[in-house]
């Protein structure tokens, strides 16, 4: 763990943390949740624990934020990033606290991943206060537009990345899903990733480095292909045609 995590790959998340995109969504999110003084949130796929530190600081010494996530080197890297959040290994679908112990519980991408979503929906539900509130940040990858000059190519591409995900579409079933949880006021809401840069700063960019790994893992590309790939979005962006759209959605509940 101390190998994955040093100093070049903490500079590295602290630049992700800072770009336009991570920080609209981070907003998005702290503005749904609204977290208050004297809470103890959760915070689903705590990742790096970027978020989970702004949520330390709302909830300020005397409430308490928890980060869960599956990964124990990410777990040790946001234990550098967030030393006052208090970070555990764990399944959203078990999770290892007792009833009615948090006041809200939040996550930005990590149910499309998961195998049984319903189930980790009931966790939620079981760890939460009466009176708690989760809130969901996912995307439906159907709602993407990324221009390119090779549809074929593009469309190959976009059906591995999708492939990733347990459920690429997750929000359009989310909020039936949440009232057969037990969940009451569901609401959702959405805002847009739009990029027109292939800057390093930009979604797109990062979304491209995704897809770039993930051609470079599969028979089904070529050498050739993943290179003509991506030099095709450094040529749009230099003649000022780059356009990427991408909807995220937000889905809150009150237990």
């Amino acid at each position: 763990m101390s190998e994955f995590y040093n100093a070049e790959m903490s500079a590295k998340q602290e630049r992700m943390a800072r770009t336009r995109d991570m920080v609209r969504q981070r907003s998005e999110l702290m503005q749904a949740l609204s977290p208050k003084r004297g809470e103890c949130i959760l915070e689903l796929g705590s990742g790096n624990g970027v978020f989970t530190r702004e949520l330390v600081d709302c909830v300020c010494s005397d409430g308490h934020v928890n980060g869960l996530d599956s990964s124990k080197a990410i777990i040790e890297m946001a234990r550098h990033i967030c030393p006052d959040g208090e970070f555990v290994l764990g399944d959203a679908q078990d999770l290892p606290f007792e009833n009615a112990t948090f006041d809200a519980i939040v996550a930005a991408q990590l149910f499309c991943f998961l195998n049984d979503v319903d189930l980790a929906l009931k966790e939620a539900f079981r760890v939460l206060k009466p009176g708690g509130r989760i809130v969901i940040l996912d995307t439906d990858w159907d709602t993407l537009i990324w221009r390119n000059s090779d549809p074929d190519l593009m469309e190959r591409m976009l059906d591995a990345y999708k492939a990733v995900y347990a459920d690429a579409y997750l929000p359009r079933t989310l909020p039936e899903r949440l009232m057969q949880s037990g969940f009451a006021n569901v609401a959702a809401g959405s805002f847009v990733v739009l990029n027109t840069s292939f800057a390093d700063d930009t979604y797109a960019r990062q979304s491209a480095e995704f897809a770039v790994s993930i051609m470079n893992g599969s028979p089904q590309f070529s050498t050739a292909e993943q290179e003509s790939w991506l030099q095709d979005q450094e040529r749009l962006d230099r003649d000022g045609g780059f356009f990427f759209s991408l909807n995220r959605y937000i889905l809150t509940a009150v237990k």
